[in-house]
């Protein structure tokens, strides 16, 4: 999902960020939800025929929804998600009436006898009501030049508000029906291929079908006086369908914008396999929400921005085909939309492809803190945080490309769309990780503890000078914006050196740790370093300094140093060896980044020892920051 006007300009991609939080804030998670992942009630759903009747000039829905389902326990009551609002007036199964209860958003189905485990079972729901109106919502009714139009978007919670559903990331629908009845003059659009759109009577009904596993909140369906037309995408000796609902105001417009859908399309192909619907469709149905949302083979956009069409076609490898698991991995598929669309700009409109880096990691660096896994799922805009769950996650993709090479990372993504576990289902975030493994031979535990599960960044500063034979001498520091979190980040970093005659080359350093030291012998002599010159890294506020000579240039004053007794509950003991005579900075942290003491003392050359007196803390592990003059070190202290 992504709400893009141009988001190659700061501050449009700020109210981006700003207006996709406010969309979401009314959506909390479902009361009953932790019951059904517990297993209470649990089902998979096989089939689905969903049979709606709406006018896009009111706001109503009478709905008939049928399920076929397998139970995965026995299974005496099967507890659905359905609105307050609407009122249900007939369940059925095997032919006979099916007690119902109704309340706190939930349907809860009551057979009278347990049904079996695995034996296909039917049930049909049927209801009315006005859904509730929430804003931003998952169920609209509004205008476009005077005419009324209709549309639904349900992530992450919404789809209760207008059908009976699973409203969860364990299950995908296996395959659907979809009949939707409106006034004529209208044309309904939704996910699959278009069977047929009949005419009777004064309504228009209008049958798609898929056959494609479908997440829940991936359903959808788009209501009003749309105009219709085809682009198609060659490839392979194949063909993709594009077919596009738009506003008839809109129309030249769109047949002229959405052409780049085609390229978008080739390239995706060549990067990541083919479009994973293709026996289908791919769509787009213009709505009034103020960006898109991928709807699986119709993906709603309220313009045909370049990046926005890109965002939302790239869900449908990350995102549509496979799904995030959990909330808490949103990132599975919003980074990867957001870097997918990225991707467009590198090999399709290359003088974007700097600046859509550049926005991005200003964002990232714009608070010190935030980490990509979502801690809290019931706050929608956390899950929709886009300094977080879009743009780092964007980044922390672009430095793995990085650390990986391009080869190794694109077959991992490649095997991961493909895993037969993962495709078309659901995944986490450890199984993206185990294929960027295997792919690498890379062990990225540590590269994911920083970056997935750690808070913020790192700032460099390079202090480097060259001696008379041409031998470049670095002292490469780090310090990190939250340093309780993370307290070294372990990556290559690349310098671009220049000199004269126009003469430059690259170099990439394994920085280990603060205050590294490297001598190299360089056949020219430098006049200037650019750190990070193509925007690899994930930094800010980093420093490059030029010294007359490699003993000017300062460096950790410690050659070693150690605390004890730990674990401890009252003192900690600090011994450093110290190179010179210098003064240092001692900083007790909370695990949340709070500051709790600080000690500051001057050491002399030689061995040093100190005792810290700690305030009355809880048991838990507290990290101590030691930094002296543009180095910094940590220790964590056990308070048992």
């Amino acid at each position: 999902m992504l709400l893009p006007a141009h988001a190659q300009s700061g501050s449009d991609w700020t109210d981006l960020i700003e207006m996709e939080r406010k969309a979401h804030q009314y959506l909390v998670q479902p009361p009953g939800a932790q019951d059904r992942a517990g297993g209470d009630g649990q089902a998979d759903i096989v089939y689905g025929q969903f049979q709606w009747t709406v006018n896009p000039a009111v706001r109503f829905i009478s709905g008939r929804v049928m399920y076929r389902f397998e139970p995965q326990v026995p299974l005496e009551r099967w507890i659905l998600d359905l609105s307050d609002s609407l009122l249900v007036d007939e369940v059925r199964w095997q032919g006979q009436t099916l007690s119902y209860t109704k309340g706190s958003n939930l349907l809860t189905l009551q057979f009278p006898q347990a049904l079996p485990v695995g034996l296909p079972a039917e049930v049909e729901i049927q209801y009315h009501g006005v859904p509730p109106k929430n804003g931003f919502g998952a169920f609209e009714t509004t205008t476009h030049a005077g005419k009324p139009v209709l549309w639904t978007l349900s992530e992450p919670y919404g789809a209760r508000d207008w059908f009976p559903c699973q409203q969860d990331l364990n299950d995908k629908i296996d395959s659907c029906d979809i009949f939707i009845s409106a006034p004529a003059g209208n044309r309904p659009a939704s996910n699959g291929l278009l069977v047929s759109e009949t005419t009777t009577n004064g309504v228009t009904t209008a049958h798609w079908r898929t056959r494609y596993p479908t997440a829940t909140y991936l359903l959808c369906m788009a209501v009003t006086n749309y105009a219709v037309f085809e682009n198609h995408a060659p490839f392979r000796g194949d063909t993709t369908l594009v077919q596009n609902y738009v506003y008839p105001e809109n129309l030249a417009q769109a047949k002229d914008e959405i052409a780049v859908i085609v390229p978008q399309l080739q390239l995706f192909d060549s990067l990541f396999g083919m479009y994973p619907f293709q026996a289908e469709k791919y769509g787009h149905a213009q709505f009034n929400w103020g960006g898109g949302m991928e709807h699986q083979t119709m993906t709603f956009v309220v313009n045909y921005n370049f990046e926005l069409l890109g965002h939302e076609l790239a869900h449908h490898w990350f995102g549509d085909k496979v799904t995030c698991g959990s909330w808490e991995d949103i990132w599975l598929n919003e980074g990867f939309a957001t870097y997918l669309a990225g991707l467009c700009y590198e090999h399709l409109q290359p003088q974007g492809w700097r600046p859509y880096r550049q926005i991005r990691l200003n964002s990232v660096t714009s608070q010190p803190g935030g980490s990509v896994r979502v801690n809290d799922t019931t706050s929608v805009s956390r899950v929709f945080n886009g300094r977080l769950s879009y743009a780092k996650g964007a980044l922390v993709l672009h430095q793995l490309r990085w650390i990986m090479g391009d080869q190794a990372f694109f077959a991992a993504l490649r095997a991961y769309l493909d895993d037969p576990e993962l495709a078309y289902s659901y995944a986490r975030t450890h199984q993206l990780q185990a294929h960027l493994e295997q792919a690498s031979g890379i062990d990225l535990d540590g590269y994911f503890a920083d970056w997935y599960h750690g808070e913020g960044f790192p700032s460099y500063q390079v202090f480097w000078s060259q001696d008379s034979a041409h031998t470049l001498a670095i002292s490469l520091n780090q310090t990190q914006s939250v340093p309780a979190s993370v307290s070294f980040f372990e990556m290559p970093v690349p310098l671009r050196l220049y000199g004269a005659g126009g003469r430059d080359t690259l170099l990439v350093l394994p920085h280990d740790f603060s205050g590294q030291a490297f001598s190299i012998p360089i056949d020219f002599q430098i006049d200037s370093i650019v750190f990070d010159p193509d925007l690899w890294l994930i930094s800010a506020n980093n420093a490059v300094v030029r010294y007359a000579s490699a003993d000017d240039m300062p460096g950790p004053a410690l050659n070693n140093w150690s605390i004890s007794p730990n674990p401890t509950h009252e003192t900690i003991g600090l011994r450093l060896n110290a190179k010179w005579e210098t003064r240092l900075t001692a900083v007790l942290y909370a695990m949340d980044g709070k500051r709790l003491q600080s000690w500051y003392f001057q050491v002399a050359p030689g061995d040093n020892a100190f005792r810290l007196p700690l305030p009355e803390l809880p048991a838990g592990v507290y990290p101590l920051v030691l930094e002296g003059k543009g180095w910094r070190e940590t220790k964590p202290i056990v308070v048992d």
